[in-house]
């Protein structure tokens, strides 16, 4: 078994000789290569690194504007009458709609939420008695249960013609009135027009903290 042993060992002696000559000439060959070409591989390497690293940013950055998130909508409309006396004695109603949307989206992947909100106020002239019936009408559309948001606005495209604005000595509808208050004992005259106002505001909030409570309810434990 001894003699055996020693030659199992000179036979791998050898095999470890040989395997240290083939990896020191292949050590050799990388080397002479390594320094033939790698000023040039480096170069190269670290553009395709950074390009590829540049094209990650890019498509992350994309995929996370591209992503749609569900929008919530709320729209409500009022409408105001107000008596105008004008500097003829005469009395228009000035007729202001309004109306507001707003667009709620949460962002789950920044935890933020933008709200933007729409704000359109349309102005009318109106007799006074094209202003009473209006206001009926208009209730009589909200007290239906298909009335929609919008309902306001609606009826009074559905009710009011020219007939029903206010109009001037040659039959001309009145887009802009000079009316007159008396304040402090002093006439002011002021003068407004029928021009539809629009304006939106968009604001992002980020996503209030909050602190999770877990109550723990123990059993009541008799001494008895």
């Amino acid at each position: 078994m001894l003699g055996t042993y020693k030659e199992n060992d000179k036979k791998r002696t050898k095999i470890s000789k040989f395997g240290i000559i083939l990896a020191n000439i292949l050590l050799d060959k990388l080397n002479k290569i390594d320094k033939m070409f790698h000023p040039l591989f480096k170069k190269l390497m670290n553009k395709l690194i950074i390009g590829l690293f540049g094209l990650l940013v890019l498509v992350s950055v994309g995929e996370i504007n591209a992503q749609t998130f569900r929008t919530f909508q709320t729209t409500t409309q009022e409408i105001t009458y107000t008596n105008r006396t004008l500097s003829d004695g005469s009395v228009v109603v000035e007729t202001v709609i309004e109306t507001v949307v707003v667009d709620l989206t949460p962002n789950p992947v920044t935890a933020e939420s933008t709200v933007s909100t729409d704000t359109k106020e349309e102005t009318l002239f109106l007799t006074q008695a094209a202003a009473t019936a209006l206001q009926t009408a208009i209730a009589a559309a909200e007290s239906s249960a298909s009335a929609s948001d919008t309902v306001i606005a609606e009826t009074v495209a559905a009710e009011v013609d020219d007939n029903d604005k206010a109009q001037d000595s040659s039959g001309n509808v009145l887009e802009e009135i000079t009316y007159v208050e008396v304040v402090n004992g002093v006439p002011t005259f002021t003068t407004v027009n029928d021009d539809t106002v629009e304006t939106n505001d968009v604001v992002t909030t980020e996503r209030a903290e909050f602190t999770t409570i877990v109550e723990e309810v123990k059993a009541i434990v008799s001494q008895n």
